[in-house]
């Protein structure tokens, strides 16, 4: 009887006191990534930052982005925060919807009308998820970008 209730103890300790995960390292771990526009030339129309996990729908695709942000209120300087950002690997493309019209216009054979950008990009050309990506693994990430066209 004496060696059953000693088993039972040990094993009731056992399991009240185990080290348990606490609940920020057993959710998925989130920050924020504010991306940051220098050089803006026109003040008008609105600003979109869209920034996605695969390459379905980059650089344009408002709809397949992870998320999507709007700036109407800038200078010559934008700013947007995503907050709450899964760590994990991100492309983020930006435009000027000069116009208004919520979209990004370009002409028939595919060329931008209204500024663009994209993270990773220094010079004109088509931007791919694979060259635009890169990794998210902390709170907080500023990045600052410009308009490429």
């Amino acid at each position: 009887m004496k060696k059953t209730f000693f088993i039972a103890a040990m094993t009731f300790f056992s399991f009240a006191f185990a080290p348990r995960p606490c609940s920020a390292q057993a959710s998925a771990q989130t920050g924020n990534i504010t991306v940051n526009v220098t050089e803006i030339e026109k003040v008008e129309g609105n600003i979109y930052f869209l920034i996605y996990k695969t390459d379905e729908g980059f650089p344009k695709e408002k709809d397949k982005a992870f998320k999507v942000g709007k700036v109407s209120d800038y200078g010559t300087k934008a700013s947007y925060t995503f907050e709450n950002i899964p760590y994990g690997t991100y492309a983020i493309a930006f435009f000027q919807d000069e116009n208004g019209n919520g979209k990004l216009d370009d002409n028939f054979i595919g060329i931008p009308n209204e500024p663009v950008g994209a993270s990773n990009m220094t010079s004109m050309g088509k931007p791919s998820f694979k060259k635009c990506k890169f990794e998210f693994k902390e709170n907080n990430k500023n990045m600052t970008l410009q308009f490429v066209i």
